[in-house]
């Protein structure tokens, strides 16, 4: 064998949109979904992620985002907390930046609680590893208002 040294992934992040659009092809064909581009916005975060993974964990990345994604493109909703800079803060925290603050503009209210939902449940599912029952646990909800949750925003 010839030992070869490649940089890490964040030595290298030019290659980050061609692999992140090689593994979105391969889990879109394999899921059956009609996903067809992963967003600017959630591209701009895959790009400034350091990946201490390298190339593996972004392909475990883009795979839970094709299987969670329920539109036609990779959202920031679908990435890890850790990818997509959530800080965890309140349901006005997405539209209202990080400082919480209320927008001059106003805010949708509906999409605004339904992301927020979406998002703990997802960080629940992450923290629990996948064991639902735990999930709801943590989010001191019943397995059943889980259940619906999630059938809710397609988890």
């Amino acid at each position: 064998m010839i030992p070869i040294q490649v940089p890490s992934l964040r030595e290298r992040r030019e290659d980050i949109p061609l692999l992140a659009r090689h593994f979105l092809e391969r889990f879109r064909k394999t899921m059956e979904k009609p996903i067809e581009a992963i967003s600017p916005e959630a591209m701009t975060r895959l790009e400034s992620y350091d990946w201490p993974g390298n190339v593996r964990e972004l392909e475990n990345t883009l795979e839970r985002a094709v299987a969670l994604e329920s539109g036609r493109e990779i959202s920031l909703r679908v990435l890890p907390d850790r990818i997509a800079g959530y800080a965890g803060g309140s349901a006005i925290g997405v539209s209202a930046g990080q400082n919480g603050e209320f927008p001059a503009e106003g805010l949708d209210f509906e999409k605004e609680i339904a992301e927020a939902e979406r998002r703990y449940l997802q960080q629940s599912l992450e923290k629990s590893s996948g064991v639902r029952t735990r999930a709801a646990e943590l989010l001191k909800i019943s397995y059943r208002s889980f259940r619906h949750y999630a059938k809710k925003h397609n988890i």
